[in-house]
């Protein structure tokens, strides 16, 4: 149901955007209310912003026997070699996912 809801919002986000209409107006014309709008708009930021994230968990990351490298969006290099500390590793993603 829940993703039946963000697709309906999707639709209605891509809709107001080629209106070129106000909020207030789209609101009007579709009968919606200024605050469910802008609440909903909000939660399809976040689910976009959040998608092809990959949740780590440091008890499930195994020990690396060689050089693994992580780079995120051409910003970040992160270097892992044996006997990495997997908490700071996990720690180290959740700041930089943080950051936006």
């Amino acid at each position: 149901m829940k993703s039946q809801k963000l697709e309906l919002w999707k639709r209605r986000r891509d809709a107001f955007q080629k209106s070129g209409s106000t909020r207030r107006a789209f609101c009007a014309k579709n009968h919606l209310k200024l605050s469910t709008l802008d609440y909903w708009f909000s939660r399809v930021r976040e689910v976009e912003k959040s998608e092809g994230l990959v949740e780590l968990k440091a008890q499930g990351i195994p020990t690396v026997k060689s050089c693994l490298e992580v780079v995120v969006s051409d910003r970040y290099r992160i270097e892992i070699r044996d006997g990495f500390n997997a908490q700071l590793f996990a720690e180290l993603i959740k700041a930089l996912e943080s950051l936006g």
